[in-house]
Order: structure tokens, then C-alpha cells, then sequence
């Protein structure tokens, strides 16, 4: 069988037993991925901060973790010391790469900086880059903008997976979803997914990080702008959280706000088993994990109108609902709407658990072989 180096950002942490754990929808992803290789390193940033709920161990034995130094963040000076470590992660990456045939990396992150021009200088190894983004966004980073640029220029001679299809695509990128569920896990969740229904009153989910990037604050304003609307039950909003970020976006309100912080997956489970949509009013995504989890439970996604995610998701496969402003406006005429709506909710529901059948391990370990590997 083959190796494989994963190059990534994903936070890795020491557990309370003094284990390794990783942000668990990508160690989960490479715990199904191990089963094509040997052997796979996963090059990471190891974190001195406690571990939270939403991270996992590997479960593979065939899963090697080599740390690095985390780099980045909001101050000029994290922002800075991807410089700074650059000699030591770039060796760490290095001396991991000449073990393997395949190298993965995954984009974009601050590494994407020294790790592309050396993809491009290795004519010897396979290799696949796994972006993550949202492909045409254009208000991104520059550093972004730069990776972008050149997996598009394809200057690091690889295949390029990406979410959603687009306009002109050249024939090195792939357009791939992104796993999160296992064949069994998604008939166990339809299941409970046909008990939903949607005559009476509506519970609301958001599952992210509790910022304006995803768009939070706009959600709640929008669910103040509703003022006492009887047909809404609750609001469900897991992500880390704070008594600080409770308060700074306390509002007037007549519908319960409910904050979780951050579950793990069993708990996540539950909340897309209690509720009837998962709201995700992003700025910018390729297309979310969060989505097709909800989706499987028969919990109807409202998402922003992306390229990748409008690809999959639309009002008129009656699959999910696609806001037209990423604004409180229109994410309240869109609530407002699903009142109106409410006769043809359970159709909705019904294709979205039908949806959420292409997101699994299994399909996606397919076409890894049969469009990648043996390409």
C-alpha cells in the first residue's frame, strides 16, 4: 500500500490522559482516510492550551502525528511568527515528506506560504492539494488570494480538490465534497429524521464560530427584528462561548437564545435531531461540514449563496433554502418566509436527508481511488 503526508492547520492538543487529540471533523476524516494507505503523517500544530470538547484521538494505527509549531492569529506579532518558525516547521515537514509517495496539503492556511513553493520544487512525489475555501470569493487575505493564484497557475503540478463546480475549470481541479458521515450513520439519523415535523413550532440551530465572519451577529439581529413571533421555539447556538459573548450580544428578544458553546459530536447530534433548520449565514464558505451533518437528520439548511454550496443546495431541488442578502434584513424575510412555507417543509426535509447521502466515507474513499490515486 501506499504513504501519505497530510500538511494542515488543524489545532492538536495534549488530552487529559496525556494522548494526542485534533479538532475532531478532520481527525475523523483521516481515521476513514487511513484505510487507503499504509501509512499517514499528519505534519500539525501541537497547541499548550487545553483541549475542548469538539476534538477527538486517532483511532489508526497506521496514523503518525508529527507536531509543529502553531503559527498565526489576530496581533501583528502572531501574525508574524509564521516567519519566525518557518526554519523549524518547514524542516519538521521536510524530514516527513521523503518517508511518503503522496503528500496532501491542506489550503489555505499561513503555511500555504513556504509549503506551495516546495510542493513546486518536488518533481519526484505525488501530490493533491485539499483547498477548503471558497474557490471565487474575492474579498479573501491576500496571502489567500496568492495561494489561490497559484494552485489556479497550478505552479505546484498537482491535482487541486475543491468545493462546489465552476465556470472554465481547468482540468487539474476536482470538484469534491467533504465527508462527514458514515453509510450507517446516515440511514440511523434518517430515521430520526422522519419524526420531524413542522406544523407546529420551529426550533432554529447555528453551529460555528460566534462571530461576524459567520455571520452570528447578524442572526440575532434578525431574531431581535422578529419581535414575538409565537411559531419560533428557540434558537440553538453552539460554538465557543463566554459570558462576555453572551453579553455582547445580548439583545431584547421574545424567542429563547439558548448558547452551548462547544459539543461534541453526540451533543451536536442531538441539537440537529431537536431542531428543525441550521442557519449558517457566512461571509465566505466552500461548503460547510456543519450543512450535510444537520441535513442527514433531516434538519433543512439556509445557507449563503456561494458557488459551492448553491451547486448542491437550492430552493428549487427543494433541498434547503439559499438566503439572497447576507444581512439581519435578509435573514429575517427569509424566517419570516419558512412560516409561510410550512406545508412544504417536510418535503424539504425529506431531499435534504437524500442530500446528505453523497457526504459519506465510504463514496468519498471511492472516488480518492478511483480519480486520484490511480489517476
Amino acid at each position: 500500500m501506499l504513504s501519505l503526508t497530510i500538511i494542515s492547520h488543524t489545532p492538536h492538543y495534549y488530552g487529559n490522559d496525556g494522548a494526542i487529540v485534533g479538532l475532531e471533523p478532520t481527525v475523523r476524516e483521516i481515521n476513514y482516510l487511513s484505510q487507503l494507505f499504509e501509512t499517514i503523517y499528519h505534519v500539525a500544530p501541537l497547541h499548550s492550551a487545553d483541549p475542548h470538547n469538539a476534538t477527538s484521538s486517532y483511532i489508526s494505527k497506521n496514523i503518525i502525528y508529527i507536531p509543529i509549531k502553531p503559527t498565526g492569529g489576530e496581533k501583528i506579532f502572531s501574525k508574524l511568527n509564521i516567519f519566525y518558525y518557518m526554519p523549524y516547521n518547514l524542516y519538521k515537514i521536510i524530514i516527513t515528506i521523503v518517508k511518503t509517495q503522496w503528500i496532501q496539503f491542506r489550503a489555505p492556511t499561513n503555511l500555504g506560504l513556504f509549503v506551495l513553493p516546495l510542493l513546486s520544487v518536488l518533481k519526484n512525489k505525488n501530490k493533491w492539494v485539499k483547498y477548503a475555501g471558497d474557490w471565487e470569493k474575492k474579498s479573501i487575505p491576500i496571502s489567500y488570494k496568492l495561494q489561490r493564484w497559484w494552485l489556479r497557475m497550478n505552479l505546484q503540478k498537482s491535482i487541486v480538490t475543491i468545493n462546489g463546480n465552476h465556470n472554465k475549470q481547468q482540468s487539474h481541479l476536482l470538484s469534491f465534497v467533504n465527508p462527514c458521515l458514515t453509510e450507517k450513520e446516515i440511514t440511523n439519523n434518517r430515521e430520526l429524521g422522519y419524526n420531524k415535523t413542522f406544523i407546529e413550532k420551529f426550533t432554529l440551530c447555528f453551529v460555528g464560530r460566534l462571530d461576524e465572519y459567520k455571520g452570528f451577529p447578524a442572526l440575532l439581529d434578525a431574531i431581535g427584528c422578529l419581535g414575538k413571533v409565537e411559531w419560533i421555539d428557540k434558537l440553538h447556538c453552539v460554538g465557543e462561548n463566554s459570558i462576555d459573548i453572551q453579553k455582547k450580544y445580548l439583545i431584547p428578544n421574545n424567542i429563547p437564545i439558548i448558547f452551548h458553546g462547544i459539543l461534541n459530536r453526540q451533543e451536536i447530534n442531538q441539537i440537529y435531531e431537536d431542531s428543525h433548520f441550521i442557519i449558517l449565514p457566512s461571509k465566505s464558505e466552500g461548503f460547510p461540514k456543519v450543512l450535510s451533518e444537520a441535513s442527514s437528520f433531516g434538519c433543512i439548511p439556509i445557507a449563503p449563496p456561494t458557488t459551492a454550496i448553491i451547486s448542491i443546495i437550492n430552493e428549487k431541488r427543494k433541498n434547503g433554502i439559499i438566503l439572497s442578502e447576507i444581512t439581519s434584513k435578509g435573514i429575517k424575510e427569509t424566517i419570516e418566509k419558512l412560516h409561510k412555507m410550512r406545508y412544504e417543509l417536510s418535503t424539504f426535509s425529506e431531499n435534504a436527508m437524500d442530500n446528505a447521502r453523497q457526504f459519506s466515507y465510504e463514496k468519498y474513499n471511492k472516488r480518492i481511488i478511483n480519480e486520484i490515486i490511480q489517476d
